[in-house]
């Protein structure tokens, strides 16, 4: 039992051993920090909620128990939660520090990384495939249902970390505290989100193929290195053009040739991003599929 009298296996770090803050990005579930943690003498990383006014008893627990969720889920490709900053103003996650940002700047920004080798693509896809598997092997099955490569973080070596899962409540939380806008992220998040979703239906169960329609988006932008949709000027057209079955463009010019097992990888990708979810593969299926390509010898890979 912790200092807010509920039972939990979260340590509870206080906010003074929390040093040296530095902003790196704001999203929709508040501010994310660099920190060093004074005991530790470890580089962290911190998300803090973002409130106007304090949380109240019953929403601080609420978001503990989602905390205790993400502390469980320990696996190689899954961010290591560390614990939870619980204090009346200052409430947030501490997470580890990945020094190479995420997929999305991996991807978009050329001038860093002009070249990126398709056996690091492969791996990375490989990687996120796993982590997702592990999500949904879990008793209960965790569902991300925010899959997107702002949320797929690289740490030294460029090896994959999936964070922000489970954080759906972190985010309606924060979003509910603030201005009462849609998080500016609003847009990115329609781009890996399957049709299903535009409407929700009370009566329609949490779905596992909705994170496979959003890793056969990631799929189709690690192979091209584009932004999907990036003609549309709103979410509403993204929407329009999904529900009518368009899909980001698979023709030579945007997945070229020299791709390894390309015909197996859109194969793979096109069943992936399917209208019906019953029609998407599930990721253990996945996995086999990738373990052979991933896996193949190097000198077949690179041209």
């Amino acid at each position: 039992v912790n200092g807010t009298g509920i039972p939990t296996t979260l340590p509870v770090i206080p906010y003074q051993k929390l040093t040296d803050l530095q902003f790196l990005s704001k999203g929709g579930f508040g501010t994310v920090f660099k920190a060093q943690h004074s005991d530790w003498r470890t580089t962290v990383a911190i998300k803090c909620l973002k409130l106007d006014s304090p949380v109240g008893e019953r929403e601080r627990n609420c978001l503990l128990k989602e905390a205790e969720v993400l502390h469980k889920a320990r696996f190689n490709f899954i961010i290591q939660i560390f614990g939870v900053c619980n204090e009346p103003e200052f409430f947030c996650i501490i997470t580890e520090y990945l020094s190479n940002g995420s997929l999305d700047q991996l991807l978009h920004e050329k001038d860093m990384y002009p070249l990126l080798a398709w056996p690091l693509r492969l791996r990375i896809l490989y990687e996120i495939a796993l982590g997702v598997n592990f999500l949904h092997n879990m008793t209960p099955p965790l569902l991300h249902h925010d899959l997107k490569t702002q949320n797929i973080l690289l740490d030294a070596e460029f090896h994959v970390k999936i964070a922000d899962f489970g954080l759906s409540k972190w985010r309606q939380l924060s979003i509910s505290k603030s201005s009462g806008s849609k998080p500016p992220e609003m847009g990115g998040t329609v781009i890996y989100m399957p049709p299903e979703e535009y409407e929700p239906s009370k009566s329609k169960r949490a779905d596992v193929k909705h994170d496979m329609y959003s890793y056969a988006i990631i799929m189709w932008e690690v192979l091209s290195r584009k932004i999907p949709f990036e003609e549309a000027t709103n979410p509403m057209q993204i929407m329009f053009s999904v529900l009518k079955g368009n899909r980001p463009d698979i023709n030579l010019e945007t997945l070229p040739f020299d791709i390894p097992s390309r015909d197996i990888l859109i194969d793979l990708m096109t069943s992936g991003w399917a209208k019906n979810p019953d029609d998407r593969p599930s990721f253990i299926t996945l996995h086999l599929s990738l373990r052979t390509i991933t896996f193949q010898p190097v000198n077949s890979q690179i041209k």
